[in-house]
């Protein structure tokens, strides 16, 4: 794994963001999102509204299942090229879409047409050397220059032609406005492209990343690039409230001029409702810039991150705190893994490794079994 990105990355993120600074935001990014979920469900009634007026399609729908279906029969039969998104990833939009859809993040498209994706949310190529990546291209017969700036070159013409030539630009969001605004944060400027060339642009998002205003959005634009990359700012900082437009003829309103003619914005309930004012609910406050991941020593071993909310990674987690410690949203990570291993254990969903222990601990009083005195066991467990 290229691990030159982790080590440096707490430095960056500091000659980025002051660390006292720091703390003031990530308190501004906890009362934000606290605020908007305990008025979650009139949010989102306001965007909707203020985006529909704007000339704007917008589905509210229960859940991933409702939105692939729906993102599969606005696309039809058109080519279609794709943002990376964590949102749209849940989708399984390449086994719907097949041939018809393109990534153009340059990491996810390498990812797409050799694999080895390593699960983080802002790089998905970070266990991917340009040696390694040369050698996966060749193996399916496309000569690549490993020069790394040459090899950005070569696939971002290809990437390119994929982008003119498409119908549909699909892409997430990382932040939805109650005034009636989609936020977008990229710094390749393929999602400009995507979301401005082709005729029409899906948007999809969960509700939970719907805030009362712009400047709360430009508060996460912010964090999302200091913890993200260790960023100050972004390269592009998109807000779309709307189709293309133009009054120059007679004032009157045309839509569908240099941009995208139609904007359908996909926003998924899921589970979203169901966990404000609960112990998850904090959950709703991420916003997804991969700063857990850069510093679990779980992902940084393994390359599989301790999602808590899957009972088979949720025990790989050894509660050290990194995630809770350098969360900008200030999310209990270490509270929530417990919440879902309590809910795990009691629905009997747990490690092979976990059913012993607890076994082991009833039985003897201890997670290691019948151990003779002064022998070391033969298995040791942690946490």
């Amino acid at each position: 794994m290229n691990r030159d990105f982790v080590y440096n990355y707490l430095s960056k993120r500091d000659t980025a963001l002051s660390r006292e600074d720091q703390e003031k935001l990530r308190d501004q990014i906890f009362d934000l999102k606290k605020n908007a979920a305990a008025r979650l469900a009139e949010l989102v009634e306001k965007a909707k509204n203020k985006l529909e007026q704007a000339g704007a399609k917008v589905y509210v729908v229960k859940d991933n299942i409702a939105a692939t279906a729906l993102i599969k029969e606005l696309v039809g039969s058109s080519q279609a090229v794709k943002s990376k998104s964590n949102t749209l990833d849940k989708l399984s939009l390449k086994e719907i879409l097949g041939d018809k859809l393109t990534e153009t993040d340059l990491g996810a498209y390498i990812v797409s047409q050799i694999g080895g994706d390593s699960d983080h949310p802002v790089l998905p190529a970070i266990d991917l050397r340009v040696e390694e990546i040369v050698a996966r291209f060749k193996q399916k017969g496309i000569d690549l220059p490993a020069n790394p700036k040459e090899l950005v070159n070569k696939l971002k013409t290809v990437i390119r032609e994929k982008i003119l030539s498409a119908e549909v630009g699909l892409t997430g969001v990382n932040a939805v406005t109650a005034d009636g605004q989609i936020m977008l944060l990229e710094n390749e400027g393929n999602i400009s492209l995507i979301t401005r060339l082709p005729k029409l642009h899906i948007a999809v998002a969960n509700v939970e990343k719907v805030v009362a205003s712009y400047d709360d959005a430009i508060k996460i634009a912010k964090a999302a690039a200091v913890w993200g990359t260790g960023q100050s700012w972004t390269s592009y900082v998109s807000f779309i409230g709307g189709p293309s437009q133009t009054a120059d003829i007679e004032n009157e309103l045309i839509t569908g001029v240099q941009g995208a003619q139609d904007l359908a914005v996909i926003l998924i309930e899921g589970q979203s409702y169901k966990k404000v004012g609960t112990e998850l609910e904090s959950m709703l406050y991420c916003i997804h810039c991969g700063a857990c991941y850069n510093l679990c020593p779980a992902w940084n071993l393994t390359l599989t991150m301790p999602k808590v909310s899957n009972n088979k990674t949720n025990s790989t987690c050894t509660l050290c705190q990194n995630c809770t410690v350098n969360c900008p949203a200030k999310i209990d990570w270490q509270n929530i893994t417990r919440v879902y291993r309590e809910k795990f254990t009691a629905e009997g969903k747990i490690s092979e490794v976990n059913a012993k222990m607890l076994k082991n601990l009833k039985h003897y009083g201890n997670p290691f079994g019948e151990v003779p005195e002064g022998a070391t066991p033969d298995e040791l467990f942690c946490c």
